[in-house]
């Protein structure tokens, strides 16, 4: 049986070397692992290609460039923070792009892999933003820009995705309304980030068991990671 693990909001920030500790031992324990699924904000922002060539997450690359040629497979959906990780990464790293959703099948079961900000963030100003980004004339402008001027609307952003994204508790009954559109086209499980409140809720939905995975943040001491052999199961990592 194949083992996987999944993990997000990890929050690597630059100045923060205790934070880029954690996770680079938490890669080198994980030698063996089928499949490693990041699953947004890894990075604490992120300016594009140049960002490889900065020294602020030198020791987190350089340890997933490390996990990828010892043979586990690390796959990479980008975050609020992180979205401008893009193919330049991944032939850097050799991590595999996966989009700002999946769909992977385990256990025979049909699971969602996803940030979570499209799920559970309904801020229309932070939706509106999200999507305007998409355009390629507009990413291209800004990835041209001068270093200094993109890391300052990096750390714009992310105030501004701080606003948008109140920190409230979400319920079982919220968690479970987020989830039903991807129940209603066939997702088993849903695993995601983003709101920083980790918890499993299970359901029934059309007469078969349904799952939501959240996952905790890194920076905010919790650490969950969500592991995958043979049954899904939550669990904390204190490395």
């Amino acid at each position: 049986m194949s083992r996987s693990l999944f993990v997000a909001d990890v929050h690597l920030a630059p100045g923060k070397p205790e934070s880029q500790q954690a996770f680079v031992r938490f890669l080198e324990a994980q030698r063996g692992l089928d499949a490693l699924y990041l699953l947004g904000d890894i990075f604490d922002y992120w300016i594009g290609p140049r960002h490889l060539r900065s020294p602020d997450y030198r020791p987190a690359i350089d340890a997933l460039r490390a996990a990828v040629r010892s043979g586990t497979r690390i796959l990479f959906v980008p975050g609020n923070r992180d979205y401008f990780v893009d193919g330049t990464f991944a032939s850097a790293t050799g991590v595999r792009m996966l989009g700002d959703s999946a769909v992977v099948e385990l256990g025979g079961r049909r699971v969602l892999l996803a940030h979570g900000d499209f799920v559970y963030n309904r801020n229309p100003k932070y939706a509106a933003y999200r999507r305007l980004m998409r355009f390629g004339a507009l990413r291209s402008l800004y990835l041209a820009m001068p270093e200094r001027m993109s890391r300052g609307i990096a750390r714009g952003f992310k105030t501004v995705s701080m606003k948008t994204t109140p920190a409230v508790r979400w319920t079982r009954e919220a968690l479970i309304d987020g989830a039903r559109p991807h129940f209603a086209r066939g997702i088993d499980v849903l695993v995601c980030g983003h709101i920083h409140a980790p918890q499993h809720v299970r359901t029934e939905y059309r007469n078969r068991p349904r799952d939501v995975y959240v996952l905790g943040d890194w920076d905010g001491g919790g650490r969950e990671v969500l592991e995958f052999d043979g049954e899904f199961r939550m669990r904390a990592w204190n490395g």
